[in-house]
Parts: structure tokens; C-alpha cells; sequence
């Protein structure tokens, strides 16, 4: 019972892990479309923050209000790739610490390049998971005949059980169990590969 939520579904970090690329895919292509507006990056940050994705909005408003408090550019973004901890992240806030350091064209395609890579880890990420899905699947099939089947040997059959009332029986049943349990251990490392 311990187990079957991770071996049988995806796990919060999974989850947070793919929120958080589609928040920052698109909170990359809403800087991209401020940018196109001819404004600069310092005034593109603040008003795209408020419009980000919730798994990364604490992070973007954090960074908008070291901008209004004069924190240096390269600074508050280096800040806001230690905030997010994400390499996805990372791609993004390289690109813009070097657009704010080196004020050169080319900002517009890099964000689009860049929107465009986390859409397809994103895309990749979704494919993965839903590969995943068969795996927990078969997983819940098999974990749901051996309990029924013990739970239907246990009501309609306890003759055949009794071997195991014994000491020798219980520890030959222990062995059965880890078994199992192992075998579910290595299902699940397989659904979260």
C-alpha cells in the first residue's frame, strides 16, 4: 500500500517537473513577444511576470522586484537561475544574462529558439509519461491478481494455507513476500526510467 501510489502513477516531482517546463516555455515566449514589442528586457521581465505560470511565478515576481530595487540585470537573473534550479531554466537565464551584458540584436530569435527547445522537452516528457502509463498499468494488473487470489484462497480455501501457520511456513511465506516485493521494487524503478 506504501508503494502503490508511486509504482502506479506519476509522482509529485514529475508532476511539478513538467508545470514548471510549461510555465517556463511559455513565460519564455510571452518575453519573446514583449521584446518583439520594442521594449527592453528590463521593462519585458516585470510585465510578463505577473502573467507566468504558477510554478514559476514566486520566482519571476521575486526577480521583477529586484529590477524595481535596482538590483543589477546579469545579477537578478543569475539569482533567478539559483531561484529555479532547472536546466531548462538555466538556457533561458544564459540567454538573457548575455542579451543584458552585451545589448547586441538577436534576443527575439534567441527566446523563440529557446520557447521553441521547451516545448519539445516538454512534447518529449508528455510521450515519456504516457509510455510510462502501459508499464504502471501492467503493473496494477499484476498486483491486483495476487491480491485477489490470495485474499480468495485465504476466504474459500484456508486448508490450503495452513503450511504456513507454521514456523517454517512463515518464513518460507516471508520469502514470498520479498520476492514479490522486490519485483514490484523493480517495476517501479522501470516506470520512473
Amino acid at each position: 500500500a506504501w508503494c502503490w501510489p508511486r509504482l502506479l502513477g506519476l509522482t509529485a516531482g514529475d508532476r511539478q517537473t513538467i508545470a514548471r517546463l510549461e510555465a517556463l516555455a511559455t513565460w519564455t515566449e510571452g518575453l519573446r513577444d514583449a521584446v518583439a514589442g520594442a521594449i527592453g528586457l528590463e521593462q519585458a521581465i516585470p510585465a510578463t511576470a505577473s502573467a507566468c505560470g504558477p510554478p514559476i511565478r514566486p520566482h519571476v515576481l521575486k526577480l521583477a522586484g529586484q529590477l524595481q530595487a535596482r538590483v543589477p540585470l546579469p545579477h537578478a537573473l543569475r539569482g533567478l537561475a539559483a531561484d529555479l534550479a532547472d536546466p531548462s531554466a538555466d538556457l533561458v537565464v544564459a540567454a538573457l544574462v548575455l542579451s543584458a551584458q552585451l545589448r547586441g540584436p538577436g534576443l527575439r530569435q534567441t527566446l523563440s529558439s529557446l520557447a521553441t527547445s521547451a516545448r519539445a522537452e516538454l512534447e518529449m516528457r508528455q510521450k515519456v509519461e504516457a509510455g510510462r502509463t502501459t508499464l504502471r498499468r501492467g503493473a496494477a494488473i499484476i498486483a491486483g491478481v495476487v491480491i485477489d487470489v490470495a485474499a480468495g484462497l485465504t476466504l474459500f480455501n484456508g486448508r490450503y494455507l495452513r503450511p504456513y501457520d507454521s514456523l517454517i511456513g512463515q518464513l518460507v511465506l516471508a520469502l514470498v513476500c520479498a520476492v514479490f516485493g522486490v519485483g514490484f521494487a523493480w517495476l517501479g524503478k522501470l516506470s520512473r526510467r
